[in-house]
């Protein structure tokens, strides 16, 4: 209980009060696109966004889209803003650069200070020409800005040499993001000092952990989860409830109700049931690592109040004395006490409830989506990393498979996506992908609405 309240009490320091909302949350249609680096072209937390969307707002349909590719800096984004990402036709805009913008190879060098302010005013005068792109675009509506997730130098990492200083460069380009979200009427999120604050807290008792990935940069499901976190409470998404419902079985009356429906509450015997019926489902925490690493999701709630303050589903039943068994549409879900009843049970928190197997079907559709996205993203990689470079962009001809092979196993970029550019580089095949997304997406929409839910409390034992 008390890590729970330090934790608690360190993210009302790091951020504003918990219902506070600092950005625009996403309306009905909203097209929203993360423009990013490969921490967004590879990672999670914009689809964990969805899924949170997904699964709470079941009738509000947004589509959100991966902007990011591998190696970027503002520069690069500048260079594919139309092709990429005005073609997209978005109305929200969320933009995170930084990590390649600060450089790597001048630190631990005798004029690495020169070299950090060097990047950074190479970032400045980029981002400008940025900002002009995105103003004059008319269809954005809302755009969001945020603070790149930090390069942790501190965690112990064998063979891998950390850069120092190069976080506090991260720092200064952030800084220049809030001064440009200020002038511009832009939202900002700050993902830096939260993970910053998280690593320097795990690492006091285990110095090779780290929320910043194996290679000090790219976090794990871990880091995603957290970053999806913090972009939610900024639009005030905290201390939304999946539900809330308090029942008295004597007098077999509904006293307090949120975002749900209590009807057809009975009493026979030894068993009190009633339906229940929510506007939203609980939010799947992910289980399953990636590529081989560690981190989950599940491991972020350990270190965020992410359940306490956006999953909650709770049932709380008084009138009941003796020791009562649950189900939900005759699925067992535990047996309690009727002071525990009477207290209240996070639905939210057990994996086999009907809804929660509801939402898991949710999450696997969703992970399959953003699964064949990142396809689609690594043959957008090809094109603009290296493709661009050697006068071949959108080629996809001989001769760019051609330059493509010479290169598989000396260019790092080539050698991990030339598979997938063989494939992608043929038009139907990217149309096949993105039909199938679609496809997911109807279907998710579809199955993500709640159902009316028969739940019986019957009891056991005294």
């Amino acid at each position: 209980m008390k890590k729970v309240l330090f934790i608690i009490y360190t993210f009302c320091i790091l951020l504003s009060p918990a219902n506070s909302q600092q950005i625009p949350s996403f309306k009905s249609n909203d097209g929203v696109v993360f423009l990013g680096n490969s921490i967004t072209e590879g990672g999670h937390y914009h689809s964990y966004i969805w899924l949170y969307y997904m699964t709470h707002f079941p009738n509000l349909p947004i589509h959100i889209y991966n902007g990011g590719i591998g190696g970027d800096c503002v520069s690069h984004m500048n260079f594919r803003f139309d092709s990429d990402i005005k073609v997209k036709k978005p109305t929200y805009l969320v933009c995170s650069f930084g990590m390649n913008d600060s450089g790597f190879d001048g630190y631990n060098k005798p004029d690495s200070e020169k070299y950090a302010t060097k990047q950074v005013e190479r970032t400045r005068s980029d981002f400008e020409s940025l900002q002009q792109q995105i103003l004059a675009d008319k269809t954005i509506k809302n755009v969001v800005l945020l603070g790149s997730p930090p390069y942790d130098e501190n965690v112990k990492l064998e063979g891998v040499e950390p850069l120092c200083a190069k976080n506090e460069t991260i720092k200064k380009i952030i800084g220049m993001q809030t001064d440009a979200a200020h002038k511009n009427k832009w939202g900002f999120v700050d993902f830096n000092s939260v993970i910053c604050d998280i690593n320097d807290r795990i690492q006091k008792s285990d110095s090779t952990a780290t929320f910043c990935g194996g290679d000090r940069i790219h976090p794990d499901k871990n880091g995603h989860m957290v970053m999806a976190y913090l972009f939610l409470k900024a639009q005030g998404l905290s201390g939304k409830e999946v539900a809330y419902f308090h029942i008295n079985a004597n007098s077999r009356k509904a006293l307090e109700v949120r975002n749900c429906r209590i009807s057809h509450l009975k009493r026979e015997n030894e068993v009190f049931s009633f339906n229940y019926l929510s506007r939203s489902l609980p939010f799947p925490i992910d289980t399953i690592p990636r590529w081989g690493t560690k981190g989950t999701a599940r491991d972020a709630i350990k270190q965020i109040p992410f359940m306490e303050e956006m999953n909650q589903e709770i049932m709380k039943v008084s009138g009941l004395q003796g020791l009562f068994r649950v189900s939900i549409d005759d699925v067992e879900i535990g047996n309690w006490s009727g002071d525990k009843l009477e207290k209240g049970i996070n639905l939210a928190e057990i994996t086999f409830t009907p809804q929660y197997q509801q939402s898991l079907s949710i999450m696997y559709l969703n992970e399959e989506r953003c699964a064949i996205e990142k396809r689609l993203r690594q043959y957008m990689a090809m094109q603009y990393v290296f493709f661009k470079n050697r006068g071949l962009l959108f080629a996809d001809n001989k001769a760019a498979i051609d330059a493509a092979k010479a290169e598989r196993e000396s260019h790092y970029l080539v050698k991990y996506l030339y598979a997938n550019y063989t494939e992608a580089m043929f038009p139907q095949i990217r149309e096949a992908w993105k039909a199938e997304m679609n496809q997911l997406i109807k279907e998710i929409y579809e199955i993500n609405k709640p159902l009316t839910r028969l739940i019986k409390i019957e009891r056991i034992g005294k």
